[in-house]
């Protein structure tokens, strides 16, 4: 483990879906897509299907789906209802505002 790993938190995610749904499939784009771009390397994302795996649903009282638990880095959350949009998914797992463009140096 490098120097750079240890500042970098783990992150596990669990993302509770229903099958095929689209309001699942969606936020399992989104949440992939997040995970790929603002914590590359750093996350271990769970993707339970609730119809396969019902007794994990139970665990963790999933009672709606789509659901996004965060278990790690602390304090715990759950995310309910519509993943789709970005902007929600960082505030509530606490990222922050989305990253700024960066300015091309010579760009007007």
């Amino acid at each position: 483990m490098t120097a750079c790993d240890e500042d970098e938190p783990r992150w596990s995610l669990a993302l509770y879906v229903s099958g095929a749904s689209p309001r699942s499939a969606q936020a399992l784009e989104t949440v992939r897509r997040l995970c790929d771009e603002e914590l590359p390397g750093q996350v271990d994302l769970q993707v339970v299907d609730v119809t396969d795996e019902p007794a994990l649903a139970g665990r963790d009282g999933i009672v709606a789906v789509p659901t996004l638990v965060k278990r790690l880095p602390a304090p715990p959350c759950q995310l309910v209802g519509d993943l789709a949009d970005v902007d929600r998914l960082r505030a509530g797992l606490g990222l922050g505002p989305a990253p700024s463009p960066t300015s091309v140096p010579g760009a007007p």
